[in-house]
This record gives C-alpha cells, structure tokens and sequence, in this order.
C-alpha cells in the first residue's frame, strides 16, 4: 500500500525536477542574451561578420579561375612495346606523350602538370581501376592510355585516351583543355608516319551538380560563423562571467556545472540558427535575387543542417571551455579566441578547395572545421547524403571528445 503511494510521488518529484532544469537553462539563456544584446563584438561576429565575409569572398572569386600550382594528373598507361622502324631508331608514343605532360612549362617556367603514376596491378595483383583509384586520392583528373598505344595509333587509327574528371573541378576544365590542346599537337607531331588521330573519351565520376563559387562559399560561412559564436563567444562569457562572480554563485545554488555547460551549448545553437538564416537570407539578396531564384533558400535547406550544427556546437563550445580555462584576463578573451578560430578558418577549405594543397590538405583533416563544412556542402548545395552523413559522423566524434573535455576541466567553485 505505501509503495503504490510513493509512485505518484516519485514521479511528481521527478516532473518537478526536470522543470526546475529547464527553468534554470531557460535563465542561463535569457542572461547570455542580455549579455548578447550589450556586446557589440558578439553581435558583430553573429550576424555581421559573416555577412561581410559573404560579400568580399563572393565578390572577388566568383569568377576566379586561375591557378599559378600545378594541375594534379593521374595517369595510367599500360606495356607499350614501341615500333621499330629502322635497327637504330625505335618509335614509342606512350613514353612521348608522358614526356610532353612532364615537360610542359607556364612563361615563368614553373610546371604545368605534376603527373602522378597510377599502377596498372595492386599487391594482390589485381587491376586497377583509374576511377576508383582518382576518387580514393581525392584527385580531380586522370588519363588512361591504352596498351600498346603506338602500334594501335600506327596501324588501328583512330584511338580514344581515357579521360576521367571531376566536371564540378575548376581545375579538372582547365587541365582538361590543356589535355585536349596537347592531343591536338601531338596529332599533327605523328601525322608524318601515318594519317593517324588521337581523341578523348571524358567520363564523369561524380554525380554532383555543377555549383558556383558563391553556393561552394555559403557552407563555409556558416561553418566559419557558428565557430565563431562557440569559441569566441564562449570564452569571452566564460571569462566575462568569472570576473564578475557569476560562477562562484552558480556553485552555492541549485544549478549543477552539467546545467550551464548545456545552456552555453543551447545558446550557441541558437545563435548558430541565427547565423543561418542571416547568411541565407544575404546570399540569397545579393546573388540569386537577379537570376529569379526564389525557390533557392527552399532547395538548399535540408533537414541534416540540425545535427550538423549540434557537431559544430559540440566542437566549438568545447574547444571554447578549453580555452577559457587556459586565460585568466578577460581582456586577452577575444584575441584567444582568433588564435584558436584563425588557422581552421583558412586551412578547413571553408573558403577554398584545399585538397589538392600539398600539407595543407593533410594539416586540414585534422581540424573538426573541415568536416563540419563538409557536411555543410554535401547536405546543402552538391546533396550527396553519403559524403553528408561521414562528414558528420567524424565531426560528431571529434566533437564528443573534445566537448567532453571542456566539461571535465570546468569547474565552478574554483572560478
């Protein structure tokens, strides 16, 4: 008989406590808005930074597309066993059109193509396939060249090369241009042995649709913005809130260190959805407006956009809680906070495909930013749900540990 009274109040108990939670986040929130709504500096870096960003980069690079590094080209030729025309001269056009790539240089003679050798067989002496290969190295290009390309071009003219590419690549155009001008010349090189014709086969690997610079921008500068509101903003409350007493008043009352760690993450979510809207809201106005696009902000919001953002939250609310704890002088916040923010703004590909970048490709799978832009674009603009959801299953685990560490070093009473 008492067990059946105690019930209902265990569970009047329980619904009275989980209402005190979310009373207690609610005001966690409502004192990080009035903190919000008297700092010009958060509301810069929430809505006006990324707008400004937003409208410099797209202005200035939406139709850049010239490149001074090389174009990355794989290529793959099978045996040529050449064709002896005379005991001292032997012919092989496999090793000539290598040679010609090699060798091609820009006016300031730096190289045109770096070429890159891809295996005709793997260890288990299984054949390679030229476009699962490209897409596994993350390349943008690659031609195959046939067996025996010589005697094939000499005696059973015409002969197809083998183009693979990346359509959606800026550079993979580009070099496929300078391909098709190189296989133009080498035509008229070999024409005196036989009337012979060389063309090109370009096959697509990808199933993306074509995106302008503008669209490759927008995902990120949302994930530029809620890295932003996280680390910087975290770190300047953190600081700002310590200096004045809040947090030893926190640790004498009700509220337990798990409740504010939740209610800084729940506010940089929110400002993270207002930084979302923001940014699509300016984009939309300032490039897609003239072409008639209304239906644009509709077709790129996507569903994936929440749990991408509650990575980014988990990331940047952590890494901010790691760094408030590394600075004792409010003043010296902010200035933290760009030298956690600055390097992943550039090296994350937010701005600029960074993949094909020698050590700054490698140095940018190591930043929780790059595969939270990932996510971005893949769920946003090129809707590849694959790259989508591995994007943010690594950014979720990057977040999980680093969010976890910022919970652990956080301590109220000691603040």
């Amino acid at each position: 008989m008492d067990e059946t009274n105690d019930k209902p109040k265990k569970q009047n108990a329980f619904a009275i406590e989980i209402g005190l939670i979310f009373k207690r986040l609610g005001a966690y929130i409502t004192a990080a808005l009035i903190d919000f709504r008297r700092s010009p500096l958060t509301i810069f870096f929430t809505v006006a930074y990324p707008i400004i960003l937003i409208l410099l980069f797209g202005a200035i690079f939406s139709n850049e597309n010239l490149s001074s590094d090389p174009y990355v080209l794989y290529l793959q030729s099978g045996v040529d066993e050449g064709y002896e025309i005379s005991p001292t001269q032997r012919l092989n056009f496999t090793d000539d059109f290598i040679t010609i790539l090699e060798e091609m240089e820009r006016n300031d003679s730096t190289s045109i193509f770096d070429v890159n050798n891809i295996p005709l067989k793997d260890e288990q002496n299984k054949p390679i396939d030229a476009g699962q290969y490209l897409e596994e190295v993350e390349g943008y290009i690659a031609i195959v060249i046939p067996e025996n390309f010589t005697q094939e071009l000499l005696f059973n003219s015409p002969i197809n090369l083998a183009v693979i590419m990346d359509e959606n690549s800026q550079q993979a155009n580009i070099a496929l241009k300078i391909l098709d001008n190189v296989i133009y010349s080498f035509n008229l090189g070999v024409a005196g042995y036989n009337d012979t014709q060389i063309g090109m086969e370009s096959t697509n690997i990808f199933l993306e649709e074509d995106i302008e610079y503008f669209e490759f921008l927008i995902p990120g500068i949302i994930g530029v913005a809620i890295m932003n509101n996280g680390v910087i903003g975290t770190i300047n409350r953190y600081t700002y809130f310590d200096k004045k007493g809040f947090f030893r008043k926190l640790s004498s009352s009700p509220m337990k260190k798990g409740e504010v760690v939740l209610g800084e993450a729940s506010w940089t979510f929110l400002q993270g959805l207002i930084s979302i809207i923001a940014i699509l809201l300016v984009g939309w106005l300032v490039f897609k407006i003239g072409d008639r696009d209304f239906k644009w902000i509709i077709d790129v919001l996507d569903w994936k956009i929440i749990p991408i953002t509650i990575s980014a939250v988990l990331n940047f609310t952590g890494l901010g809680m790691i760094g408030s704890r590394l600075i004792k002088n409010p003043d010296s916040a902010t200035a933290a906070g760009n030298f956690l923010t600055f390097p992943m703004m550039f090296l994350s590909g937010a701005f600029f495909e960074v993949a094909h970048i020698p050590v700054i490709s490698i140095v940018s799978k190591m930043l929780p930013l790059t595969y939270i832009v990932d996510a971005y674009r893949a769920s946003m603009i090129t809707i590849n749900t694959s790259v989508a959801w591995f994007n943010i299953g690594i950014s979720f685990a990057f977040g999980i540990v680093i969010f976890t560490i910022g919970i652990l070093i956080t301590k109220l009473s000691e603040r």
